[in-house]
């Protein structure tokens, strides 16, 4: 009787440690809906779109995800402070509930807008973890999200932020800070 429990005891520990491994199945991302590829915000001047290229890649395909803003104002150019990126792209993993970041190296770079040409940013992988706080799934999880080309199996939700400052070309006023948002998400499959 004792080697029956015991067996049981073992049986019952695999089980619960194999239901605590993070495998993400499409039956799991077919649970949500895309909403949109693409999003576009217009404040003031500017015009800020994110996209991605397709609903639904495939593991191994490319991601296709770029931001843009657009100067649509009266000037023929103007100069826009900003920090490594214009464009922050900030993405959530839904089926396993994990935030994505993106991180800012630099402050104090400028770019100049021409009216009416979009300038476009691709999205480069980013992000990280903190070893000694970050639960050991999201480690892995973000290990081998950036040690590979493409994306897991998942769906995404990007949120994009145009994050910059314009400044006044007369010098009267300060800069204006400007956070445009916009969001698109799309699915990964196995």
């Amino acid at each position: 009787m004792i080697k029956f429990i015991n067996v049981a005891i073992a049986l019952g520990i695999l089980f619960l440690s194999g239901c605590n491994t993070e495998t993400t199945e499409n039956t799991d991302v077919d649970r949500y809906d895309v909403e949109q590829t693409t999003d576009e915000t217009i404040e003031d001047e500017f015009i800020f779109r994110l996209v991605s290229e397709k609903e639904e890649y495939s593991e191994g395909e490319e991601v296709k995800l770029y931001g843009e803003i657009e100067y649509v104002g009266e000037e023929g150019a103007v100069e826009i402070l900003h920090s490594s990126s214009e464009i922050i792209f900030n993405l959530e993993e839904k089926v396993r509930e994990y935030n994505i970041g993106f991180a800012v190296n630099d402050v104090g770079n400028i770019t100049t807008l021409q009216q009416g040409v979009p300038y476009r940013e691709e999205y480069a992988k980013s992000g990280g973890f903190a070893v000694d706080r970050d639960p050991q799934d999201y480690i892995r999880f973000m290990q081998d999200f950036l040690s590979r080309e493409d994306f897991p199996t998942g769906y995404y939700i990007v949120n994009g932020v145009a994050d910059f400052y314009l400044e006044d070309s007369t010098g009267v006023q300060e800069k204006k800070h400007y956070q445009i948002e916009a969001q698109v998400d799309f699915k990964v499959y196995e």
